[in-house]
């Protein structure tokens, strides 16, 4: 993990998520996996955040979301159960599982493929996970 992972998610999502109100919180560089190194960045608007990390452990790049004081953790290991993953407050595929199956690839993706995908994701889910993300910790 290197400092480029964070000038590479202000670069690629950074400006979508201004549009959405999103402000550049935090960027932790240095997050031990057991041995290994993580990156998040986090975003912060008036009323969620959202982080975006790259896991070596995981192998992959992703994003959550968690109600404004959420902790600056990586949701991976985030003890508080505040983070959550967007597409868990969208209606899921009604898609034979098959079909879905299909859809799955191995195949090695570039830290930019991973990031558009990631943006993709926040632009499909973002408004849905947001209400949910709200309602869920309403009372909290």
């Amino acid at each position: 993990m290197t400092e480029t992972f964070s000038a590479e998610v202000q670069s690629v999502v950074g400006p979508m998520l201004s549009e959405l109100g999103f402000e550049l919180d935090a960027v932790d560089d240095n997050v031990d996996e057991g041995g290994r190194r993580a990156s998040v960045v986090y975003y912060r608007a008036d009323d969620c955040k959202i982080q975006i990390y790259q896991s070596a452990r995981e192998g992959n790049i992703n994003c959550m979301i968690g109600p404004v004081d959420a902790p600056n953790e990586i949701g991976l290991h985030d003890r508080s159960g505040r983070w959550q993953y967007l597409p868990r407050f969208s209606p899921q595929p009604d898609v034979p599982l098959e079909e879905l199956v299909k859809s799955v690839t191995f195949a090695a993706r570039s830290d930019a493929e991973q990031l558009e995908r990631v943006k993709t994701t926040i632009s499909e889910n973002f408004e849905t996970a947001r209400s949910g993300i709200l309602e869920m910790f309403k009372h909290q």
